[in-house]
């Protein structure tokens, strides 16, 4: 019987029967607190149901925005503890791009870059690596960072040589041409999560440095890399010495020109 029908039931029955009323009444109360315990439930489950689907768009946001592992670390422990690397750090951008940004419209050469690093993200992806970020043309990743990579000298160069394969196929069908320049350098990096509102796992040190060097000093069209790099990859790939690579503050150091795979 319906809360509604046992209502007008005891209003009918009020002069007549005070057991009766009695018995309506807590019966009516028992229903009363079986209804609520039946809606509670049904709030619970709908509040469940939104807070998995909460923490499920708060999970792809976070290891959007950071590594896998490292966005594991802070969900569970609160912070991500910084800890020292052994990596290849690769660094890329464009020749002459200030004049080009120039020339062309701001929307249209944003629209261009989404695409260009679109390619290289999923390239770097293929080989193991790990974005760090892009400023303005600028690209940056790391090889063997949160992650260890075996080989991580050899992954960033052919990752570093596709990227050239890809921008060559782009300026086939662009009226724009790019000419893009590379510097790899392997060595030792401090590795953490800086910022709170706008967290980014970042790697510091002289290693960061030195393959920036390389890459601003780069060849375009070819891949330019430190010693330190040709010693680790020089089973897998052959090169030509290019010279020295002045460094700021720093002694020069030996610089080389991938030429290709070594058969």
């Amino acid at each position: 019987m319906k809360t509604s029908s046992l209502l007008q039931l005891y209003r009918g029955e009020e002069r007549n029967s005070s057991l009766t009323n009695n018995l309506l009444l807590a019966y009516l109360e028992l229903l009363g607190l079986t209804e609520d315990d039946a809606l509670q439930k049904s709030l619970l489950q709908e509040l469940i149901r939104s807070y998995v689907q909460l923490e499920k768009q708060v999970d792809g946001l976070l290891k959007n925005t950071l590594p896998a592992r490292v966005a594991e670390e802070i969900k569970y422990r609160g912070h991500y503890v910084p800890r020292s690397f052994v990596c290849t750090i690769l660094f890329t951008d464009f020749v002459g791009f200030t004049r080009l940004a120039e020339k062309v419209p701001q929307e249209k050469l944003i629209n261009i870059l989404d695409e260009i690093f679109t390619g290289f993200d999923r390239l770097v992806e293929t080989f193991q690596g790990t974005k760090i970020k892009t400023i303005g043309d600028a690209y940056m990743v790391v090889f063997g960072a949160p992650e260890e990579v075996e080989d991580n000298a050899c992954q960033a160069i052919r990752a570093s040589l596709k990227m050239i394969k890809f921008i060559n196929e782009f300026n086939r069908n662009s009226p724009l041409a790019f000419e893009m320049r590379s510097g790899i350098h392997t060595g030792r990096v401090m590795a953490g999560v800086v910022g709170h509102e706008r967290m980014q796992f970042d790697v510091f040190g002289d290693s960061v440095n030195i393959a920036s060097r390389f890459e601003s000093s780069g060849v375009p069209g070819r891949v330019n890399i430190s010693e330190e790099t040709c010693r680790l990859a020089q089973s897998h790939f052959a090169f030509e010495k290019r010279g020295l690579i002045s460094l700021k503050n720093k002694k020069a150091m030996e610089a080389y020109l991938v030429v290709g795979k070594r058969e």
